[in-house]
């Protein structure tokens, strides 16, 4: 098969970088040449930056504000000069297929993808599909979806169901090995909180909350804490004052670690956090950000729930004892972790870049022919 030029909107989140960097690297395997388009967020550098195979561009545009909303001047200017952007990188890239992961940063490359009437994929993440695939999922040749449950109106035969691709380097470890690598103890119970590429607050104050009430029991348990950047020294003060064994830090590249080291994991619900989970095998307690668009993390969580494979709490309601009851209750009895886990496992698709990458193929040969 010849090489094709494949244009992947992928920026905005992790949620939607991540299995857009996946797709790349397969697609380099096999001779392809994608460029990402990622936003100007410093959240999407710090996640390309050791990706110095895969080629990318920035577009300087941003969300939806609303109609009246203060912002709405704003957003036209960046809305033009981003409209102006993407017009040159498709002049100078000459795209044969585009394949958009969602977010805003999809809106202008599938808008000039149908004007050029170019073959379109959306992957649609989550439960509930965002406002760009509301859009432009007609358009689309295909809609992918990360989960069975999203509910789209459109044709069947349009949809297909190939879960989230995840990127090759989030492989197990062996833990002890984790553990010279982070400078944890293989003996103690791991708890690894986080709240997606970007942190969460919300989060944030419930385990700083939670960590005088484990005072007794602080040479069994030990900590991995993305916080985010704004909450970083906060929470790396706290965690030394009570004196816990502990990796803080604001953003990491090293998730495979600590996935590898974790015993239960509290997170957010972000569609790409849960096919992570899922990948490792690992029990969770899912607090979703509660002011996601058509509260879609919510949506998310309950999958997982559903089959047994997480406890979903709802932050405004969580008090730090009843988080701690159930955290203590997961780490305590082997039997329901590992059944947690099992069910979290059954839940992943390992074949999702395989399968997108095969459909991209397929839809390229057929605009050959």
């Amino acid at each position: 098969m010849k090489p094709f030029h494949i244009l992947i909107p992928c920026g905005g989140t992790g949620g939607h970088l991540f299995p857009g960097i996946a797709v790349a690297e397969k697609l380099i395997e096999k001779g392809h040449h994608p460029l990402l388009i990622l936003s100007d967020k410093p959240v999407d550098r710090e996640a390309i930056k050791n990706k110095k195979n895969i080629a990318w561009d920035s577009l300087p545009v941003a969300g939806w504000p609303g109609l009246f909303s203060s912002k709405i001047i704003s957003f036209s200017i960046k809305l033009f000069d981003g409209y102006k952007k993407c017009r040159s990188i498709f002049l100078s890239f000459k795209p044969d297929l585009i394949l958009a992961f969602g977010g805003f940063i999809s809106a202008l490359p599938l808008f000039m993808g149908a004007n050029r009437k170019l073959p379109m994929l959306i992957h649609e993440a989550n439960a509930v599909p965002g406002l760009v695939t509301r859009l432009f999922s007609n358009r689309a040749d295909f809609l992918l979806l990360g989960m069975e449950e999203c509910e789209v109106s459109l044709s069947p035969d349009k949809k297909i169901f190939t879960g989230i691709p995840i990127r090759k380097e989030l492989s197990r470890l062996p833990r002890n090995e984790a553990c010279q690598r982070t400078g944890l103890e293989p003996s103690r119970k791991t708890l690894f909180v986080f709240g997606g590429s970007q942190g969460a607050s919300g989060i944030n104050r419930l385990m700083l909350q939670l960590l005088p009430l484990w005072i007794e029991q602080k040479e069994t348990i030990q900590f991995i804490h993305l916080t985010g950047p704004n909450d970083y020294e906060d929470c790396l003060k706290a965690y030394s004052s009570y004196g816990y064994r502990v990796v803080v830090e604001p953003f990491s590249h090293r998730m495979n670690l600590y996935y590898s080291l974790a015993d239960l994991v509290i997170s957010r619900a972000g569609a790409m956090t849960l096919t992570e989970i899922c990948a490792f095998g690992l029990p969770s307690i899912l607090i979703p950000y509660p002011y996601a668009a058509h509260d879609h993390q919510t949506k998310n969580a309950r999958v997982l729930a559903k089959e047994k494979a997480a406890f979903v709490f709802e932050e405004s309601k969580t008090t730090p004892q009843s988080l701690k009851e159930s955290i203590d209750l997961i780490l305590n009895n082997g039997q329901l972790a590992k059944e947690m886990g099992a069910a979290a496992h059954a839940l992943f698709k390992a074949d999702a870049t395989d399968k997108i990458v095969e459909i991209i193929e397929r839809c390229l040969l057929k605009k050959e022919n």
